[in-house]
């Protein structure tokens, strides 16, 4: 290993352009590009370290034991090799431990957190983000799974991916909602760039984007909010599949839900408050003409 500080570069994505193609063109490069993408496909959780160097020394003595009359012992490539290994196991807890960030909640929880940069997202039910802790200041990206609200302090460019777009801003507040069957951004403040798919919609304060089912983005008008009303512990929903609702009734309340008499394919607006449980229930089912019963932490709709 010659050149560890930009080994160590590399590996935190903190190179330039540059750089990075002077890099590439090193022996550093070669030899630990491979090593790396091998360590992402290792079980971790498999790995007894003491059995795995007691291995390796038996394999090399067993080696060098029917070898021995026609290969020389050659000390650079045995430090090469016993680093590779070392840096193999050292790269797999670097990736998938020391470098990788996870922030989630639970059912009927929603909590906040500061990043590295100092922006602050607060996350609904049952959401999750992920991203590179080391080089986010630098690289201000993250994944979504759920829904959050982000409120961004100005700097470079800020990414938020999820499975169905990414969102792109500078330095603003706006919310984020990337379930299975739904996605929408509502921007509260600044500017922010929805793309999805070969669609790219910027919106301003008091603007937003939801998917229909035909795949396509609309534009939504709100300028008198300031701020999702799931932040006040209430769930609001506008033209949204039953099922939709449901689904979030069930994060919200970590509850199961059984609706087989019932079509979650109507469209529903309405909210519920998302600490009364009671009340809520009657909230979704009422408008509809839907009874319910609560058995256990079960609730059977029915007409």
């Amino acid at each position: 290993m010659k050149d560890f500080k930009n080994i160590l570069k590399w590996l935190n994505d903190e190179m330039t352009g540059e750089e990075l193609a002077s890099f590439q063109e090193t022996d550093d490069y070669k030899l630990y590009k491979n090593i790396v993408e091998e360590a992402k496909n290792i079980d971790l959780t498999s790995i007894n370290e003491a059995v795995a160097l007691q291995d390796f020394k038996a394999r090399i003595a067993n080696r060098t034991k029917k070898k021995s009359k026609v290969i020389s012992f050659n000390r650079n490539l045995a430090f090469k090799i016993a680093a590779s290994i070392a840096l193999l196991v050292g790269i797999s807890y670097f990736f998938f431990d020391f470098n990788t960030e996870t922030l989630k909640t639970d059912f009927a929880e929603n909590k906040s957190f500061m990043l590295p940069d100092e922006s602050v997202v607060t996350l609904n039910a049952v959401s999750e983000i992920t991203y590179k802790k080391t080089s986010f200041n630098k690289n201000r990206q993250l994944k979504l799974d759920g829904e959050a609200y982000f409120s961004v302090k100005k700097g470079s460019v800020f990414n938020v991916e999820t499975e169905q777009g990414n969102i792109e801003v500078l330095g603003t507040k706006f919310n984020v909602k990337s379930r299975e069957n739904s996605f929408n951004v509502f921007c509260y403040e600044g500017s922010v760039a929805v793309s999805h798919n070969n669609t790219k919609v910027i919106l301003t304060k008091g603007e937003g984007v939801q998917l229909t089912k035909n795949n396509t983005l609309i534009k939504l008008h709100n300028p008198e909010v300031s701020g999702p009303l799931w932040l006040n512990n209430e769930s609001y929903f506008t033209s949204a599949p039953y099922a939709e609702v449901l689904a979030e009734f069930e994060r919200q309340f970590k509850v199961k839900i059984i609706s087989k008499t019932i079509n979650t394919d109507v469209l529903f607006t309405g909210g519920f408050r998302n600490n009364d449980l009671d009340s809520a229930i009657n909230s979704i089912t009422l408008p509809l003409n839907i009874n319910y019963r609560i058995k256990d932490n079960e609730i059977i709709l029915s007409k």
